[in-house]
Parts: structure tokens; C-alpha cells; sequence
């Protein structure tokens, strides 16, 4: 590795002193808030991760920007990320750049991911401000001083969503979800990852089955509770698409067992308890005129209807006694566009809502709340989405029942449903531009070439680069020669892990479901788009 001439190790000091803690203590950003944990990854191939815990450092490469505490600005370091590295992504430069010489604090914890020992990782906490030391090493030479606590933990040591946490592709990454610097923490001192606070542990599904089954059997009061999510999780999934709540219902069906509420109704967070199927209020074991038991009819019905899920927000309301100004003042508050109104005994009477707050001042001088109050329309809480979009865009707005089908618990908008939808399109714009920017970059080969990563029963549809599946780029760039003619600086198993991960979470997508995509699965996506934006930037 080349060398440069001699030159003093520089310790970034004054503009950034106030943000790293000078002294070795927390910034006032981070007062309060404890160690923050980080990926630093010991270069692309691992080249620096035995110097790394040999010396006990933490370094990174992007040489060409030099000495980094000569940015005192994020504007200044992106200006010379642009002029340095001009395929690069300025923003993605910047964070880690930043991230690392000026974010990162004494006390922080360092993992590293051990790219020369597969299946390892070192954990250390960082002892010392950022330094630059080109004297060194030419192409490492921004440095962290670290104390390594263990330095070849193994990842199946790690909880699955840290382990993909600390997957990332990038150099440096801040690690911020699930309690991660307390995980982090505990690992290094037990070598045991403790999980999210309160997370039951996850089990495999006849364990879970066979603990349902005995906790009922020695206290049928008491059955086990678990949250919908945690129930998925021992299937190995995350969102309720109808393949997924078929075989759910279809195996806790095998052993006498149900869920109540359905696993179907509200948020992945909501609590259900794993029942006996006749101790369910709707007796599920009666059969239907073909011989299907009602449970299983209810399943199907189920996994076809797209639920309201988790959008709605619990509901605040006034009484039928309270003034117009009261109402008026209370929505102005919450920012409320709309507020129900109920009896004393709890009865519904409507919802006020700005537009009949003016029609009532219209109407008269002196209005009360009852002049203002308007209809409004109300539903199950495992209504079907799709038959509620007339009733949004007719009123805004819709009341929520709960599960015992009386009392008004919840609310949805138009705004929510918009908001939902808006989350759920975006892992699809996201992979239509990783599927374009990789059709365009595939515009390079041959029409014999492109044919080569089909099946041979397809090869004669295929023209042009637009004519291959999102799965067909995986088999075009698996071959060495093609991924040569390519020319692209990246690792090439990275990218076509990322394109198997996402083919995945595609497909997955295509079996419509309101529940979010998991962080894995997202984190997938997002890396494979970061590659690409590296390799194949949008021109």
C-alpha cells in the first residue's frame, strides 16, 4: 500500500471540539441520551481489520477528501464529496464522513464486521477523537482510537434483527433501533444478546404450540399472550398477506387453538391470546353445509379483506353538554379537523367538524354544539379498507367500534389512509428504480447474452434489456465474464445478495397487505439501491 510523506498526526480540535466532547465527555447533543453504537466497517474486502484490533483503532478510507477536521461545515465537506468522488452519492459521503470525525464520541460502541473471518465480529467502545494520520496509511487515513471488549463474537450470538442491523453495506453506519448500544453492551461484557426490552423470546412454532396448548390445559383462564407480531415472528414472518394468515390459522387450527382477538384485526403490537377454538364466542368448531369448520371459512374470508389494521388513532370526545367554544377550542389544540360528540351515557350522537362549526354560525348568531353536530359514519374495527373509501372522501373521516362492536374507540382520516398507502408505495417505487437503473446499465450485452440469463424456454421473448424479470438481473450478473464487461467497483456478492433479498421482498409485495415491510426488509432495499447509486448513478 503506497505512502505519502511524512506529516504530523493532526487531532481534530476547536470547530469540532464542541461536538465530539472534548474532554472525553458527552456533547450537550447527546446528554442524557448514553453511548451510541456504530458500524465501521475494516475496509471493502477487510484489508485493515487486523491492524485494526491489533492496534486497537477504528479507520476508514475516503483519502482523497483529506484532513477532515479542515470542514467545519456539512456544506463544505459535501462540496469537496461532489468535486472528489463525482459518481458517488454526496449525501451518503457525507453522513459517513461526518458521521465518523465528527458525531461519533468517546464512549460510543464500534462493531465490526469481520469480512476475513465470516460469521465474526469485534466489539469495541472508542477511546479517542478523531485523528488523521496519512503518514500511516495513505488509504486509511482517518482514525478512531478504540478499546477492543471482544474481537471475534459470533454473529449467531446476535438476535436476527441485530444481526441484519449491523448488516449494512455501508462504511460507517449508526446503529439507532432496537436499544442497540444496550444490546451492544451487554454482548461484549456476557456474549449474550438480551433482545428489545420486554420481547418475549422467539421460539420455534411447535414450542410455541406445545406452551399454548399446556398453559391452557393447566389453567384454561390464564392462556398465553403474545403481540401479533411476535406471533408471526415464529413463522419466520412479518406482514399478514393471505398466504401467511392461511397456514397461521391453519396450523394453531391443527392443535385446537385460535387467537382472540383474530390475529387479522388491529396493529401488529395488539395483544391476542392463544385460546381454545371452542372457547372462542362464536362457537368456530361448527361446520359448514361442504364439511369446512367455520374457522376455516373465517380464514379465508379473512385473508382476502384488507383491514383497517392499525390506522386508527384513538379517539378523543366530547360531551353532548359541552359549549361550541369548548369544542372549537379543543380541536384548534389537537389540530383536530373533526371531534365525535357523545351522551353522558355514552351514546354516539355525531361528530362536529370545522365545516359544520361554519354552516352552524351561518345559521345563527349564537349556535350551540348541538347545531353543529353532523352525522357521522362508524364501523367495525376489521372493516374492509376498500369499502370504506367513499365515506373518507365523502366526510374525511370515519369512527373506529372496538372489539366489543359498541363503544367508538378510534378514528381514521382521509389523511391517514393516504399516509398508509403513501408508506406502502414506496418500497415499490423504490424497487421499479433499482429494476430501471439496473436495465439500463444491462443495455451493454448482447442480445445473446441477455438471453443467457433466462430459461431456455424464454430466451426467444427476449430482444432488448426491458425484456427481463427483476430475477433475470440476478442470473445476468452471477457470470464473471458479464460482470467484468460491466466494470463496476463494487463487490459483486454484496450486490447479488441484495438482488436475491429484494427479489424476495418483491414477490412478497405482490400479496397486498397494510402491515409494513420489516427493517430487514427495507434495509434491503435501501442498501441495494446505495450500490447501485455508487455504481450506476442516474444520469
Amino acid at each position: 500500500m503506497g505512502r505519502v510523506m511524512e506529516l504530523p498526526c493532526r487531532i481534530l480540535e476547536t470547530a469540532g471540539s464542541a461536538a465530539l466532547g472534548g474532554d472525553g465527555a458527552v456533547s450537550e447533543t447527546r446528554r442524557g441520551q448514553g453511548p451510541a453504537a456504530w458500524v465501521v466497517r475494516g475496509g471493502q474486502d477487510g484489508e485493515v481489520e487486523a491492524r485494526a484490533l491489533r492496534e486497537g483503532m477504528t479507520l476508514i478510507s475516503w483519502f482523497e477528501l483529506g484532513d477532515l477536521s479542515a470542514y467545519p461545515t456539512k456544506e463544505q465537506l459535501r462540496a469537496a464529496a461532489v468535486r472528489e468522488y463525482p459518481n458517488w452519492s454526496p449525501g451518503h459521503v457525507v453522513s459517513q464522513t461526518w458521521g465518523f470525525a465528527r458525531e461519533m464520541e468517546p464512549g460510543d460502541f464500534v462493531v465490526m464486521p469481520l469480512k476475513t473471518e465470516p460469521g465474526k465480529v469485534a466489539i469495541g467502545r472508542v477511546a479517542g477523537r478523531y485523528e488523521y494520520r496519512p503518514a500511516e496509511d495513505q488509504e486509511f487515513p482517518h482514525v478512531r482510537a478504540v478499546e477492543w471488549l471482544t474481537k471475534r463474537l459470533t454473529r449467531d450470538q446476535l438476535k436476527p434483527d441485530l444481526r441484519a442491523s449491523i448488516g449494512s453495506l455501508l462504511a460507517v453506519a449508526r446503529l439507532r433501533r432496537h436499544e442497540i448500544p444496550r444490546r451492544i453492551a451487554h454482548l461484549a461484557e456476557t456474549g449474550i444478546d438480551p433482545g428489545v426490552a420486554g420481547d418475549p423470546e422467539i421460539t420455534s412454532v411447535s414450542q410455541l404450540l406445545e406452551e399454548a396448548v399446556a398453559q391452557v390445559e393447566a389453567d384454561p383462564g390464564s392462556p398465553k399472550m403474545l403481540t401479533i407480531r411476535h406471533l408471526l415472528a415464529h413463522w419466520g414472518e412479518w406482514r399478514r398477506t393471505a398466504a401467511v394468515i392461511e397456514r397461521v390459522s391453519g396450523e394453531l387450527a391443527d392443535v385446537g387453538l385460535a387467537t382472540r382477538p383474530h390475529f387479522t384485526e388491529g396493529s401488529v403490537d395488539t395483544v391476542v391470546a392463544l385460546v381454545p377454538v371452542e372457547k372462542e364466542p362464536d362457537d368456530s368448531t361448527a361446520s359448514t353445509s361442504d364439511g369446512e369448520t367455520v374457522t376455516e371459512t373465517a380464514a379465508k374470508e379473512t385473508s382476502g379483506k384488507l383491514r383497517l389494521g392499525d390506522l386508527p388513532s384513538k379517539v378523543v370526545s366530547v360531551l353532548s353538554s359541552t359549549s361550541l367554544t369548548a369544542a372549537r377550542t379543543l380541536m384548534l389544540r389537537k389540530r383536530f379537523s373533526q371531534v365525535p360528540v357523545i351522551d353522558e351515557d355514552g351514546v354516539l350522537r355525531g361528530a362536529v367538524t370545522w365545516e359544520s362549526i361554519g354552516k352552524a354560525y351561518v345559521s345563527s348568531d349564537t349556535p350551540t354544539l348541538a347545531d353543529a353536530i353532523t352525522k357521522a359514519h362508524v364501523v367495525d374495527h376489521d372493516a374492509n379498507v376498500l369499502d370504506l373509501i367513499e365515506y373518507l372522501q365523502r366526510d374525511g373521516f370515519i369512527l373506529v367500534r372496538g372489539n366489543d362492536r359498541k363503544s367508538v374507540e378510534g378514528i381514521v382520516t382521509a389523511a391517514d389512509l393516504s399516509g398508509k398507502f403513501g408508506q406502502h408505495a414506496r418500497p415499490f417505487l423504490l424497487i421499479e428504480n433499482a429494476e430501471t437503473r439496473l436495465r439500463n446499465a444491462s443495455e451493454i450485452f448482447t442480445v445473446e447474452e441477455l438471453r443467457a440469463a433466462v430459461p431456455q424456454h424464454q430466451q426467444k421473448k427476449v430482444h432488448e434489456a426491458k425484456d427481463l424479470t427483476f430475477g433475470n438481473y440476478q442470473h445476468l450478473l452471477e457470470d464473471a465474464t458479464r460482470w467484468q464487461t460491466l466494470g463496476w467497483r463494487i463487490e459483486q456478492g454484496d450486490l447479488l445478495g441484495l438482488l436475491e433479498a429484494v427479489r424476495k421482498v418483491r414477490n412478497a409485495l405482490m400479496h397486498f397487505s397494510l402491515d409494513a415491510l420489516s427493517p430487514e426488509q427495507s434495509q434491503a432495499i435501501d442498501e441495494l439501491l446505495l450500490l447501485l447509486d455508487a455504481a450506476a448513478p442516474e444520469g
